[in-house]
């Protein structure tokens, strides 16, 4: 007769599950904000620089300073993503405080005629998309 039952406990298949998860949202985030960042238009770098990534909330502070390059960015995203790792089920949000984004998102731009964030979802979409 066949033993029957689970090979691992319960437990730790959903703590496993849970990871996984946590660790497919953390790529997927910092995906999306790689395409912010790259579609961002550049002048003095105030936009891309004022990208923020948040979890389970939104940070409606003031606008962090410039950063051409982007890296800054990348690099407060993922303190803050490494802060929440391992926790799944949580919101993350991505966002721009700057006054003047949502102009940005609507074309008003000619380096991001078709947006930003439009374009990042966009991305994000046939990426992760089965």
């Amino acid at each position: 007769m066949a033993k029957q039952g689970w090979s691992k406990s319960l437990t730790g298949f959903a703590r496993q599950v849970g990871q996984d998860i946590s660790a497919r949202q953390e790529e997927m985030v910092l995906f999306a904000l790689q395409q912010l960042i790259l579609h961002s238009p550049v002048d003095t770098g105030a936009y891309k620089g004022s990208h923020l990534v948040t979890v389970n909330g939104s940070d409606n502070s003031a606008v962090p300073e410039p950063d051409k390059s982007g890296a800054r960015v990348r690099r407060d995203a993922e303190a803050v993503l490494s802060a929440a790792r391992g926790k799944p089920f949580k919101a993350v949000v991505l966002q721009s405080n700057i006054i003047y984004g949502e102009s940005l998102e609507y074309g008003h731009s000619q380096q991001a005629p078709l947006g930003v964030y439009s374009i990042a979802f966009e991305s994000l979409r046939a990426r992760y998309t089965n």
